[in-house]
């Protein structure tokens, strides 16, 4: 048995962050839930914990663009690895068998040059996540993989000052961020293969709500877990003008 952790911002799970934590416990794991409010919603056998305990903070730090909490999730999960034993997951993440890794190292790839921080584990001592924790909400600079005419342009924005990290471009603390330094210390070498989480990409996220368009069989031997990409997903099902998940989907056999 695995334990797993993740954080969520909000006032209520949603079906796929439900789904995605039901899929855990079927597998026999552990899942610690961080909140720093009281969040409804959540299935029985989750075990909830006070987020401060992790990132102690007094507001959620979001995209100045955006308003996604993203960014604090980022800081909260390099956290968690330093404080915790626990692997982390995102919250729209498929467990198809437990999550107990052989390797302290575990992240996937998304593709064949980046990473995706979707599930995150890293042994305390990786000069990687060395360098991810000296972010914070008080960091000011330039993204540390920016390069040519992009930082340049983003040096005169700021008069050569920098920028506070709630103005830099999306996912510059997050995967950008996680594989640039993996590449300079030599830890990317870790990453598990596309198939170990990311089999189905982005552009195919409609897919999971679609009767009988993606099923277990569909999935890759080597799939621990499956990523459903939320936003897309909850975009989709925007447009379709419906709250509720088609019976005969993937996403279904989750919410029973």
């Amino acid at each position: 048995m695995a334990t797993v952790a993740s954080l969520w911002i909000g006032e209520r799970l949603g079906m796929i962050e439900q789904a995605s934590i039901r899929s855990f416990l079927k597998v026999g794991d552990r899942f610690v839930l961080y909140v720093y409010n009281p969040v409804a919603g959540v299935p029985d056998g989750v075990e909830v914990r006070d987020a401060q305990e992790v990132y102690p903070c007094h507001t959620i730090i979001r995209h100045k663009k955006t308003g996604s909490p993203a960014l604090h999730s980022d800081l909260f999960r390099y956290a968690l690895l330093a404080k915790t034993d626990y692997i982390w997951v995102d919250l729209d993440m498929i467990a198809l068998r437990s999550f107990d890794f052989p390797s302290p190292w575990v992240f996937g790839l998304e593709t064949e040059g980046e990473v995706n921080g979707a599930v995150l584990n890293m042994p305390k001592e990786s000069k990687a996540l060395q360098e991810l924790l000296k972010f914070n909400e008080r960091t000011v600079g330039l993204p540390p993989m920016m390069k040519g005419f992009q930082r340049v342009r983003y040096w005169f924005k700021s008069w050569g000052r920098g920028m506070t990290i709630d103005r830099w471009p999306w996912g510059s603390i997050g995967p950008r961020a996680l594989s640039h330094y993996l590449h300079i210390h030599d830890e990317f070498k870790y990453a598990m293969p596309m198939s170990a989480f990311y089999a189905i990409p982005l552009h195919r996220a409609h897919e999971f709500v679609i009767p009988g368009k993606i099923t277990l069989n569909d999935l890759p031997n080597d799939a621990w877990g499956v990523h459903l990409w939320a936003k897309e997903l909850r975009q989709y099902l925007k447009q379709t003008g419906t709250d509720k998940v088609p019976e005969g989907s993937f996403l279904s056999i989750y919410l029973e």
